[in-house]
């Protein structure tokens, strides 16, 4: 700022707050994205370096809602969550000794892959959905899909991560209780939205994993 842009303002001090707001909410998103991205890229370097074959599967659903005037996000949504969850839920992981494995506008043959596949321990699914359902970006996967991907395959070790609404459906048994074999199926209690999301991106699954609905079976 020039002095006599500092002596114009001096002379105006509600216009000088609001300037000042304005600047400072600009360099506070321009710092705050620096920070997230370099975090992103440390994440990613780190994630690449990591030895051990095993990982978890991240699969971010681009399904954003039944309601026609969602639908417009379609396409954005795995995009969004997939930068704002990077960092963490990739450190979330590798701190664990797997690999991150993300996949974007995830469609039903991508649950059914992960469901497959030895190595993949742990299985994070983020979308429209309930206990018995997740909206794949292609269609609808619910406990029968999951019964048929199952044949022939052993449990998993891991954790089941299933951030979507947490509202119970046609089936007693949650959707993850059919492949995980440790118990650790992890599920919202209730319909959710965006602050939900954010809450466990930037903690790393903090919130949904300290659910009385899910506490019985930690």
């Amino acid at each position: 700022m020039s002095i006599k842009d500092y002596l114009w303002f001096s002379k105006n001090p509600v216009l000088l707050t609001r300037r000042n707001l304005w600047i400072f909410s600009r360099y506070f998103v321009l710092y705050a994205f620096l920070i997230h991205t370099s975090l992103g890229l440390i994440a990613a370097a780190r994630n690449f370096l990591l030895k051990n074959e095993e990982y978890g599967a991240i699969l971010l659903s681009d399904h954003v809602s039944d309601e026609p005037t969602w639908r417009r996000y379609e396409g954005w949504a795995s995009a969004l969550a997939w930068y704002g969850a990077y960092p963490y839920w990739t450190y979330y992981f590798n701190n664990r000794g797997m690999k991150a494995k993300w996949v974007q506008r995830a469609k039903a043959a991508d649950l059914e892959d992960a469901i497959r596949n030895e190595k993949c321990i742990s299985i994070v699914l983020v979308g429209h959905g309930s206990f018995n359902l997740w909206a794949a970006s292609d269609k609808d996967v619910t406990n029968d899909d999951v019964i048929v991907y199952m044949k022939g395959q052993k449990k998993k070790k891991g954790e089941w991560l299933q951030l979507t609404c947490g509202v119970p459906d046609i089936y007693p048994v949650k959707l993850g209780e059919l492949v995980m074999e440790s118990g650790k199926v992890y599920t919202y209690a209730q319909s959710i939205n965006a602050y939900y999301l954010v809450t466990d991106a930037l903690f790393g699954f903090k919130y949904i994993k300290s659910l009385d609905i899910n506490s019985p079976k930690k």
